[in-house]
């Protein structure tokens, strides 16, 4: 019986991965930035979502236009400041990984982890396989392991005029949700190689007190600690060595220098990038269906987070107890929103699987994501102190600049005054 349960348990998550790998690097796990009306702008004060009851195609599409348009004019405008920039590379540099290009549409995309980069992935690798008519029917280990065409092999003059002619598309995210996203992501859901390769240094480099199990494995790296690596690399001027997963979004692509005719915002993912499919004409020549799913199930999310708990117990072993794996898989849980924040984890010492998902399950309500994950973000931040915080907002300074994004949210920098 448990193994005709796990079996399609495990059948309905190999079906959903490819969707739910897109909800979670698209913002789709994180739906407060995706789902504002249009009177009102997103949790962080950035850019207006169009209201999802306009159904004339025509003026959708021009707002949606409208919406690029002023994106242009504001950078261009926060572009004549050169002192948003702190560091910045060289095309020669960004050109190697970053600028995704496909000749036959004359197509330049600048890849930025953290903002829908496994989606364009999918659409690159569909450009060049005509046989699939889905994008999301590739397989997930052929969109990891598969090498994208960039600019790579181009020399910079020429790079230089394929920029010049081609439509560049970039897209950009609120950097605080971002860096949270990341660290969620990367340093707190297990991940035994970020842990090993940046959350030990980390710990070394600041916990003083540190005991042997942290040094080994850097699986208990706070937020706090996150952000004072990052604060303290850019106070040594090495933004330039932060992890492409960390490091500023303008880094990636120098929207300066290189113009870009469209950025998308990760708040409107759906729409931006469902335009600009059709208004480039990516699939004219094969009918593929590159709607973007919104049905992904927080269900299939859950049993994910708990599979990849499951499956990480043995690189784990020697670093913490099976009890506090799976208090780290709840805890991940409700940090994403996907279960109740209050509920209280399973305490069986031989908790399954099946049992850990039964009992998340129960505690679920996908009409509350948006508010639980708003809730633990917000937290998060307020575990800062204030002037952390303050010196954190300079090093996201430049991109909240150029792209239009609130610098100080006051959903976290406004504190209680205390007598």
């Amino acid at each position: 019986m448990r193994c005709t349960w796990q079996l399609t348990i495990g059948l309905l998550a190999i079906i959903s991965f490819v969707v739910w790998t897109y909800r979670d690097d698209a913002g789709q796990g994180y739906p407060e930035f995706n789902n504002p009306t249009d009177d009102q702008t997103n949790f962080f004060g950035g850019h207006k979502k169009v209201n999802n009851f306009v159904t004339n195609q025509v003026t959708r599409e021009k707002i949606i236009q409208n919406r690029f348009e002023s994106m242009r004019f504001n950078m261009s405008e926060a572009c004549q400041s050169k002192s948003v920039y702190q560091v910045y590379p060289s095309l020669g540099s960004i050109k190697q990984r970053n600028l995704y290009y496909d000749y036959k549409h004359n197509f330049v995309y600048c890849m930025v982890e953290k903002i829908g980069s496994k989606f364009w992935r999918r659409v690159f690798h569909l450009l060049n396989h005509p046989e699939y008519r889905n994008l999301y029917s590739i397989p997930s280990d052929v969109i990891r392991n598969e090498e994208v065409p960039t600019l790579r092999y181009v020399s910079v003059q020429n790079a230089t005029k394929i920029i010049e002619s081609a439509n560049k598309v970039m897209f950009v995210r609120e950097p605080y949700a971002r860096a949270f996203s990341g660290y969620v992501d990367k340093l707190y859901s297990l991940n035994y190689y970020y842990m090993q390769t940046l959350g030990r240094p980390i710990i070394k480099g600041l916990r003083s007190n540190a005991n042997s199990a942290s040094l080994a494995c850097g699986h208990d790296l706070t937020f706090v600690e996150f952000i004072r690596y990052i604060v303290a690399m850019k106070q040594r001027h090495r933004q330039s060595s932060i992890d492409v997963h960390f490091s500023q979004i303008y880094a990636h692509c120098l929207p300066c220098e290189l113009k870009y005719d469209y950025i998308g915002t990760m708040e409107n993912f759906d729409e931006d990038a469902s335009f600009l499919i059709s208004k480039l004409q990516l699939f004219k020549d094969v009918p593929v269906d590159h709607e973007l799913s919104k049905n992904a199930s927080v269900t299939v999310s859950i049993y994910m987070v708990i599979n990849d708990t499951f499956s990480q117990r043995p690189k784990f072993a020697h670093c913490m107890t099976w009890a506090d794996m799976v208090r780290r898989a709840w805890r991940t849980l409700q940090i994403r929103g996907l279960i109740d924040p209050k509920a209280a984890v399973p305490t069986s010492t031989n908790v399954s699987i099946e049992t850990l998902y039964h009992e998340a399950v129960k505690v679920s309500d996908p009409s509350r994501v948006s508010e639980y994950k708003r809730k633990s973000m917000v937290d998060t931040y307020r575990t800062l102190d204030i002037q952390l915080l303050e010196k954190f907002r300079e090093y996201v300074l430049p991109d909240c600049k150029l792209f239009g994004y609130d610098d100080r949210p006051s959903s976290i920098f406004d504190r209680p005054f205390i007598y």
